[in-house]
Order: structure tokens, then C-alpha cells, then sequence
């Protein structure tokens, strides 16, 4: 079983490696690494952080790191997350291994083909890292369910904490393994124990929180608040498995059989139950509390807990493999296409930007204003190439650059009051490019 694991890992790593170039930077990725590679030192890292609503400091530590010790490049940013995702495999397999599944592989194929890991694996974001941390936290909570020691605890406080200061949603992990310690009747050692080293955590976290919690207000108040309304709740079954409605059907059924028919002792169906519904109900609380926008990504946690289900659904009579094999068909499914759509092309937008406006009299418009960081990261000399939206009387010629989703109507409104027409669509995947002639 080790050697399939061996194998599994190392082709696995391989493949993440080789996709590493596939996609260019998306936009969050760009708006995390603008603050990070500026910075000069640490002290600049973590004065950049809490700009970003809900940032915490260990992710955008790991990028410097990896900047300065291999200089800046793609392949640099997004090593972490692969070494991340393959130790979070790892992990999965461990965890398997712990509650007794006939076939543990199945549960580490399941969490590293489903399309949120994949995607994750490959950003130079946080969200891989923190997946990582809640698994060995979970790692370790079991062993001390098993053997209740002062060094177990303090192994678990620290993944927690890891987890906390990578991404706050991570928390919810192990309060599910704390009202499952209360509602399963564990030893009250045990849970005094793994209460202690909760409490520690949070309280290693709280200087952090202290600090920023308003630079966290403020991020939240300058931009759009949000509601997270009914509709919003669809993004989870929706997005949750990358499968869309009829996947996260599947991946239900695969739950209800696993939780009512396999094999699993009760203890262990309840644990890994609430360990996917805690985070499933409090990430849109919080979320709503604090006027955030409800997103999958906040729920990679919950995959864990899933992929061992699916796992334990496999061996159940033959509509659990029938369901299983689906659902693993379809993940694979949606990989491939994930990997062979187009990405966002910032950086090839950036440089048609640059040849654009080294023509006579040619300036550059955005679409939205605030976009403009997205292209200097690639480009900084765009900034001397600027238009002036309030004078258009000037150039003969203007590249209006239009980002992700964004209608442009005010820009267009205001070239067409300076009598400018669309010549050319220069880029019509996104971030679009149209060129304006007078």
C-alpha cells in the first residue's frame, strides 16, 4: 500500500509540475503577489497583508520566501502549493489508514483529482496550504483520541495555529472535532487536552487578529458588502466538487450510502459527518456576519471529510461503486476541461498593451481604472502610457483595456463623445483589448 502511495505521489507531483505553466496568473493571485513582490523584507510583507480583507501572514511569508530565495517567476510562486497539495495527499491517506477503509488509496485519489485541490494546486494562494495544515491537524487529533499525551496536544496546537495564520476559516475544522469529541462522550482527558490546545491557538492568533482587525474593517468597508442570500447558497453544491448540480447529486448519494451502509463504525460516520457540515454552515454565517462574499474555495476543508466518504461508499454493494467510479469520472471530467480552457491572460494582454501604445500618439484606457495594477505587474512602464479620461483631445489613437466581466460603458461612453470608432478587436478573450481610431 505504501508503494501505490510512493507512486501515486511522486506521478502526481510530476503532473503538477508540467501544468505549473498552463495557466497564467489569475487576478487574485496577481492583487497577492504585487504587495509581496514589492516588498523588501519582512516587515514590508506583513505591512501589505491586511489590505486584504481577512489576510493573515503565513501564505504571503511563503511567496516572499520563495522570491527571494529563487527570484521572482511563476514557477517559483506556485511551488508551494504543489508541495503543499502532494503532502495534503499524503495526509489523506493517513487519515484513511486511521479509520480502518478497506481501500485508503481511493479516499488520496478522490481528494487529489477532485477540480477545487487541482486548481488550488496550481495558484500561488494560500488555500492549499491551509488544506494541508487542517489534515495534519486532523492527523494528529485522532492519534490523540487514540492516546491522549501532552506532546500530541501540543503538535496539535501548532498545526492549528499553521492553519489560522494561512487562512481563519481553517478554525472550523477543528471546532468539528471538538463537538465531536463532546457529543461522541470521549474521555474528558481527551478533551481537555484538545480543548487546551484549540484555546492556545486562538490565542496565538489573537495578537495578529488585534492588530489588523480594523485594517480588516476597513478592506471590507472601501469595497462592495455583501449578503449571502439563497441563491448564493447554490454556489456551494454547485462548485463545492467542480462537478456542477449533477456531481454534487452524486457526491451526496456517495455520502448517504457511506454514512448508512458501509462498514464504518458509527463513531467514525459521525466524526467525519460533522467534519464536513461544520464548516458547510458556519463559513456562509460568517461570511453573512461580516458582509463577505460566500465562495467555494472557503469550504476546501470540507473535501477531506468527502473524499474518505466516497471511499467508504466504494466497497457498498454495487450502487456505491457504481456511484463512486461516477463521480470519480466525472471529476476527471472536469479536470481536463479545467485544464484546457484558456486562462486569464494578464500578461500576454500586458505586452499587446505595450506595442499598442509604442505607436505615435497612442495612450491607454482601463476598464475598470483600478485594473491597471493587474497589467503594471507584468508591464511597469504602462504607467507612462496613460490617457487622460478627462482629455481625449490629444491621441490619435487609444487602446481601451477591458478586465474580467467589466462592461466598460463609461469608457466607451467618453470615446465616443471625442469622436473615437472601434478599429480592431485586438483581444476578445479576457481581458479584452479594442482599439479606437479618430
Amino acid at each position: 500500500m505504501r508503494k501505490a502511495l510512493t507512486i501515486f505521489l511522486g506521478v502526481y507531483a510530476l503532473i503538477l509540475v508540467l501544468l505549473i505553466p498552463s495557466k497564467g496568473l489569475f487576478v487574485d493571485e496577481i492583487i497577492d503577489l504585487n504587495g509581496v513582490r514589492g516588498a523588501s523584507d519582512v516587515n514590508g510583507v506583513l505591512a501589505f497583508v491586511p489590505g486584504n480583507a481577512g489576510g493573515v501572514p503565513l501564505g504571503y511569508l511563503v511567496d516572499f520566501a520563495m522570491i527571494r530565495t529563487f527570484g521572482y517567476s511563476v514557477a517559483a510562486v506556485r511551488f508551494p502549493s504543489v508541495l503543499f497539495t502532494v503532502f495534503a495527499c499524503a495526509g489523506v491517506f493517513i487519515l484513511a489508514r486511521q479509520t480502518g477503509l478497506r481501500w485508503p488509496m481511493l479516499a488520496v485519489v478522490a481528494y487529489g483529482i477532485s477540480p477545487m485541490t487541482l486548481r488550488y494546486a496550481l495558484e500561488a494562494r494560500p488555500y492549499a496550504q491551509a488544506a494541508c495544515w487542517s489534515i495534519f491537524a486532523s492527523v494528529v487529533f485522532l492519534s490523540l483520541v487514540r492516546q491522549p499525551t501532552i506532546g500530541k496536544a501540543g503538535g496539535y496546537a501548532v498545526l492549528v495555529a499553521a492553519g489560522l495564520h494561512t487562512q481563519p476559516y481553517s478554525i472550523f475544522v477543528p471546532v468539528a472535532h471538538l463537538l465531536w469529541l463532546v457529543f461522541a462522550k470521549q474521555k474528558s482527558r481527551t478533551i481537555l487536552l484538545a480543548a487546551s490546545s484549540v484555546a492556545i491557538a486562538a490565542l496565538a492568533f489573537l495578537p495578529w487578529f488585534l492588530k489588523i482587525h480594523s485594517a480588516w474593517q476597513g478592506a471590507l468597508s472601501s469595497g462592495a458588502r455583501f449578503t449571502v442570500s439563497g441563491k448564493d447558497l447554490l454556489v456551494i453544491p454547485h462548485e463545492l466538487m467542480g462537478t456542477g448540480y449533477i456531481g454534487a447529486g452524486l457526491t451526496l448519494l456517495a455520502v448517504i450510502i457511506a454514512l448508512g451502509w458501509s462498514s464504518l463504525p458509527s463513531e467514525q460516520k459521525f466524526f467525519w459527518a460533522i467534519y464536513a457540515a461544520i464548516p458547510v454552515v458556519l463559513v456562509p454565517a460568517v461570511d453573512a456576519y461580516f458582509g463577505y462574499f460566500l465562495a467555494a474555495r472557503q469550504l476546501i476543508f470540507v473535501l477531506v471529510p468527502i473524499s474518505i466518504l466516497i471511499a467508504a461508499c466504494m466497497p457498498v454493494h454495487r450502487w456505491g461503486r457504481l456511484v463512486t467510479v461516477a463521480l470519480l469520472f466525472g471529476m476527471v471530467y472536469e479536470d481536463v476541461r479545467w485544464v484546457r480552457r484558456p486562462g486569464e491572460g494578464w500578461q500576454a494582454a500586458s505586452t499587446e498593451l505595450i506595442l499598442q501604445t509604442s505607436q505615435p500618439r497612442t495612450c491607454a484606457l482601463f476598464a475598470p481604472t483600478g485594473s491597471l495594477a493587474l497589467y503594471t505587474f507584468f508591464e511597469p512602464d504602462l504607467r507612462g502610457r496613460l490617457c487622460d479620461p478627462n482629455d481625449l483631445a490629444s491621441p490619435d489613437r487609444v487602446v481601451l483595456a477591458i478586465g474580467l466581466d467589466d462592461p466598460s460603458t463609461d469608457a466607451h461612453q467618453r470615446l465616443d463623445r471625442a469622436y473615437f470608432q472601434i478599429v480592431a478587436f485586438l483581444r476578445t478573450a479576457d481581458p479584452r483589448i479594442e482599439l479606437y481610431r479618430k
